[in-house]
């Protein structure tokens, strides 16, 4: 095989970030409100794979085949009840009642309480590159759902950039994508897992917070490998 064979094209580069947003649109959702039943039945469907090469993954695929293989009835009321059961527990964060709140600032601040330091730093990097927040949503910044979301949105930009032609402002996308990962999820997602546990009665949700980090991390590392190839891609 040539060289030239060896690097990845353009389409594979595409495929990529398009595969991305879609991911990252999709965990957005799963985290931001109550699914509906047709989503549910489409996860339900979903062959969910055993082996990834990535811890986290394959034990959040194995938990979401144990909630559908043993749940049973009315699967969206009892995952909308589990829904508001972990992330919309009453009371504050402190170390002898942790609520899973989905807001960084909960998690990373000192006072562990909303609209904290990191929310701040969240809405700087939204704004420099162009992502805004449904203000009717009336939900803050630091949300796991709206920094998903700005995460499908980058890869998205990317995409577009690639398509273009412009790969140098797309290698600058890409390393910001991978910066904001590790700044703002991964420094937090596996700790509302865990907090999780502690109000989960199915493994459904506790299962989806393993995929989105084994996502984060994934992306975290593919992401470097992306800067690095674009300056070489193949036609």
């Amino acid at each position: 095989m040539s060289e030239k064979d060896d690097r990845t094209t353009t389409e594979e580069m595409l495929e990529f970030l398009d595969a991305n947003t879609e991911t990252f649109t999709f965990l957005s959702q799963v985290f931001f409100k109550e699914l509906t039943e047709e989503a549910i039945e489409t996860l339900a469907a979903e062959a969910w794979p055993e082996h990834t090469g990535n811890a986290a993954l394959d034990r959040g695929y194995n938990l979401l085949r144990r909630y559908f293989k043993f749940s049973a009835g009315d699967r969206r009321s009892q995952l909308a009840v589990e829904y508001a059961r972990i992330f919309l527990a009453a009371g504050v964060y402190t170390q002898e009642k942790r609520s899973a709140v989905p807001y960084e600032s909960v998690f990373t601040s000192i006072e562990h309480v909303v609209m904290g330091n990191s929310r701040d730093d969240v809405i700087n990097w939204f704004i420099q590159d162009g992502f805004k927040v449904n203000p009717d949503l009336h939900e803050p910044e630091d949300h796991i759902s709206f920094e998903l979301e700005y995460l499908a949105h980058m890869n998205a930009k990317a995409a577009a950039l690639v398509r273009a032609g412009n790969n140098m402002d797309a290698i600058k996308n890409v390393k910001r994508q991978r910066k904001f990962i590790e700044k703002h999820l991964l420094n937090w997602v596996g700790q509302l897992h865990d907090v999780a546990q502690d109000y989960a009665k199915t493994t459904f949700y506790t299962g989806m917070l393993l995929v989105c980090q084994g996502a984060l991390e994934q992306a975290s590392e593919a992401l470097t490998t992306v800067s690095e190839e674009l300056p070489l891609l193949a036609a």
